[in-house]
This record gives structure tokens, C-alpha cells and sequence, in this order.
């Protein structure tokens, strides 16, 4: 999401430090604490290497930012374009990797809804046809 606010703001005509600053302004604080040194660098005039080099920036969603924002900032290439194919990217690996991971969970839920479910039926299903084939002893 961080992406797209940022590629909105740069297509409204914002700059990477201005947009970077709003976004460090709304975002939860855990984000707020990695994007403000970076704005504070970039605000007296560091360049986008220095900026980034702080020890705070390990958060992923910070890094495919900083990543995604990288080659417009040394460049000076429009970046709204590519923030937003990086952000459709991501979420269709989002995507990908959740379908997997619930393709798997069918397989993994096999053993246990059999082990549960395999003595219930064998208890109202099985055992009352074998006890009503059995002949009565009168």
C-alpha cells in the first residue's frame, strides 16, 4: 500500500522526500520510526545511499520501497510507473503464495479429519450393519 500512496503523491506532483514524509506521517509507528531518519536525511541533502544506510531500515515492506524508489531517485527517471507495477507484483506473489499455502492445508488437514472422523463412521455406520447381519440366537 505503502507503494501506491507513494505513487499517487509523485503522480500529484510531489517529490520522493515529500511523499516519503506523508507517508512516514500516517503510517503505523514501527514504520514511522524506520522512514523518519531516512526523511530527515534526505531533507538536509543526503544523498539516497547515506540516506537509506541507517540500521533501523530491516523491514521488508520499507526495503521493496526503498528498492522500488531507488532507481527514479538516482536517476531522475519517473518513478509513479514503476512503483506501481512493483506493487502489482507483490501482489501477485501475495496472492500466489496464499493460494499455496492453502492447497497445502487440504493435504494437511487429510489425516486429521480421517483419524476423527474414520471411527465415527465405523462406530454409526459399520457396526450397526454388521450387529443387524448377525442372526439372533431364538
Amino acid at each position: 500500500m505503502m507503494l501506491e500512496l507513494v505513487a499517487a503523491m509523485l503522480d500529484a506532483g510531489a517529490g520522493i522526500g515529500r511523499s516519503l514524509e506523508l507517508v512516514a506521517a500516517s503510517a503505523a509507528p514501527r514504520y514511522r520510526d524506520t522512514l523518519r531518519p531516512v526523511v530527515s536525511a534526505l531533507a538536509i541533502g543526503a544523498d539516497w545511499e547515506t540516506a537509506w544506510r541507517s540500521s533501523a531500515v530491516r523491514l521488508p515492506e520499507i526495503l521493496e520501497l526503498r528498492d522500488a524508489l531507488g532507481f527514479a531517485a538516482v536517476t531522475g527517471a519517473p518513478s509513479s510507473a514503476i512503483l506501481y507495477a512493483q506493487a502489482a507484483r507483490l501482489r501477485r506473489e501475495r496472492f500466489r503464495a496464499a493460494e499455496k499455502r492453502a492447497a497445502s492445508l487440504g493435504v494437511k488437514l487429510v489425516i486429521p479429519l480421517g483419524l476423527c472422523s474414520l471411527p465415527a463412521f465405523i462406530c454409526l455406520g459399520v457396526v450397526p450393519v454388521l450387529l443387524a447381519l448377525v442372526p439372533s440366537g431364538s
